[in-house]
């Protein structure tokens, strides 16, 4: 598959050449417009195959599922990547809306830092703060030994057919 959209200019993040040649010409043609924004309908009628074959393919198919899954892992990296570029603009545009007298910037930026919470007011003595960190701990132990029992539980239930 091409990483160009047919028709269009528009490039498509790289999926893995190993991943994409796996997969049948059908499955490509409707992975590419899955990619393009198509909707499963949509791309079923312009593959001429089913709705639930593409669904089918989408929670049963491991080499599609991993195309599938590389590709939306390919645009979050990309968008986090274009964000962190953004950020020092970002800075200056609150920095000058702060400056200018910006009420409602200023209210956002320290909602948004949780410096409008009240926090609070842990013990001050050490004792007391280990007396809660070791209850803590216990708290969180007591809860994965309950989760492994009802794991097991459940393990058993579906041996015995229940």
């Amino acid at each position: 598959m091409s990483n160009e959209v047919a028709g269009g200019a528009e490039q498509l993040p790289a999926v893995r050449e190993g991943t994409l040649e796996s997969l049948d010409g059908q499955q490509q043609v409707a992975l590419e417009l899955l990619l393009t924004g198509k909707s499963i309908s949509e791309t079923a009628r312009s593959t001429g195959i089913s709705r639930s074959t593409v669904y089918q393919w989408l929670r049963k198919d491991p080499v599609f599922q991993a195309a599938y899954n590389e590709w939306h892992e390919e645009m979050r990296e990309s968008s986090r990547s274009r964000l962190l570029m953004l950020t020092d603009k970002a800075t200056e545009a609150v920095e000058k809306a702060l400056e200018s007298g910006d009420a409602k910037t200023a209210m956002q930026l320290l909602k948004a830092m949780g410096m409008l919470k009240d926090r609070p007011a842990g013990p001050t003595e050490a004792d007391e703060v280990t007396r809660i960190s070791g209850l803590e701990k216990r708290k969180r132990a007591a809860q994965r030994e309950r989760e492994e029992v009802r794991t097991q539980e459940e393990e058993m239930l579906s041996k015995a057919g229940i």
